[in-house]
């Protein structure tokens, strides 16, 4: 491993592998939906920087890396923006040139932004037609209240129809500084030439750092929202309190999560599809957030069945009594998929940058195993006193 942070704040993480030649990595710019002046604006921007810029059409863009069997995309999620890639040795710098004109002189063409406005439109209300997609839109709301999780990447329609090319680029400059930059590279090359190599690319970002504020809210109060749509099933989608990534409860709820929720053998599987015969599907995950961290738990059900599904899955969540056995469980299922998930090198480079962009610093993909099996029967049980006593469900319904 080989980590550097350049002048102008810019961090570098550089694992060399030994293979037939492949390198990939991810660029991560912590921003995601916060600051946005109007929402969507960072995911249009990701959007279109695939889309050309002002040397390069998107088809000079994507065929880079094509040409070599790779790939180039950019993507906005709540906390960052991520531009991931991978090549060949060999292409690495033409892919490099190709970043670096993405990065600064994105062409933002009037054409591509009226098209991509609508798809991301209609991406919008697309999304509304499936019951889990409209609950969480409407769970945002409720548990994400005055912050700038309360809507989603994609962003709201009026917003994105008011969207210029001025607030883009405006929006952009804002966002490109150098102590808001994470890039992670794995492959079959080494780290000080590829130091060499994309040093200059990355200096020539501003000194600085976008800020995102340290706005938190927490569930104070057990809430229930009713939603109608036509069709033949029911949604339950309840959010609950969670610990904050740089909490020492973090790894201990993780697997907690895991024996709620992770697959067949979940307490949630078990009670709600296997003895109760709610639905086909039910599940659990804690998405790891720089704020107001929440745990989500979702089951499809029939109308008739609605309110005992609720009141079960809420009581599996809250009180389900978990053996030594679950959580054992739990923990090699966490083990095995966060291990399974590194078999390419384009997802060895996620994790390092993803570690470091949300404050646990790169080291924490070699610690993540060892923390997991760290974890004590115990220390579950506590966990899920802890953090939830308190609810806040939608219930999507014909």
């Amino acid at each position: 491993m080989h980590s550097v942070v350049l002048d102008n704040g810019v961090r570098l993480i550089i694992k060399q592998t030994h293979g037939k030649g492949i390198v990939a990595g991810v660029i991560f710019i912590k921003s995601g939906v916060h600051g946005e002046s109007k929402k969507g604006i960072t995911n249009l921007i990701t959007t279109l920087l695939t889309k050309g810029t002002k040397k390069y059409s998107s088809y000079d863009i994507a065929s880079a890396f094509e040409d070599y069997g790779g790939s180039i995309s950019a993507n906005t999620t709540d906390d960052y923006v991520e531009i991931a890639f991978a090549t060949k040795v060999e292409g690495l710098q033409r892919g490099l040139e190709v970043i670096r004109s993405m990065l600064y002189e994105p062409a933002f063409n009037e054409e591509d932004i009226s098209r991509e406005k609508t798809n991301i439109i209609s991406a919008i209300r697309s999304k509304r037609e499936r019951g889990y997609e409209l609950a969480m839109e409407h769970l945002r709301t409720l548990t994400f209240k005055g912050t700038d999780y309360e809507v989603s990447p994609l962003g709201k329609e009026e917003d994105i129809k008011s969207i210029t090319k001025d607030d883009l680029i405006n929006r952009w400059k804002d966002l490109l500084k150098g102590g808001s930059v994470v890039v992670s590279i794995v492959g079959d090359i080494q780290p000080e030439k590829v130091e060499t190599m994309i040093k200059p690319l990355f200096l020539e970002m501003p000194i600085g750092a976008f800020d995102i504020g340290k706005k938190d809210v927490y569930i104070q109060t057990s809430q229930l929202q009713k939603v109608k749509r036509p069709g033949a099933q029911t949604t339950l989608l309840c959010a609950f309190n969670a610990p904050k990534i740089e909490d020492k409860d973090y790894y201990s709820f993780k697997v907690l999560v895991s024996a709620l929720g992770n697959g067949m053998t979940s307490k949630l599987f078990k009670e709600l599809r296997e003895k109760k015969g709610y639905a086909y599907a039910t599940y659990a995950y804690y998405p790891t957030r720089l704020l107001s961290p929440r745990m989500f738990a979702y089951v499809g059900t029939s109308p008739e069945k609605s309110q005992s599904a609720l009141e079960d899955l809420i009581k599996v969540v809250q009180s389900s009594e978990l053996t030594q056995e679950d959580v054992k469980l739990a923990k090699s299922k966490l083990v095995g998929d966060f291990l399974l998930d590194h078999q390419t090198r384009l997802k060895q480079a996620w994790y390092l940058g993803f570690y470091e962009i949300m404050g646990l610093g790169w080291k924490m993909d070699e610690l993540y195993p060892e923390k997991v099996e760290s974890v004590s029967y115990q220390e579950v049980l506590e966990v899920q006193k802890k953090y939830l006593d308190k609810h806040q469900c939608v219930v999507v319904e014909p």
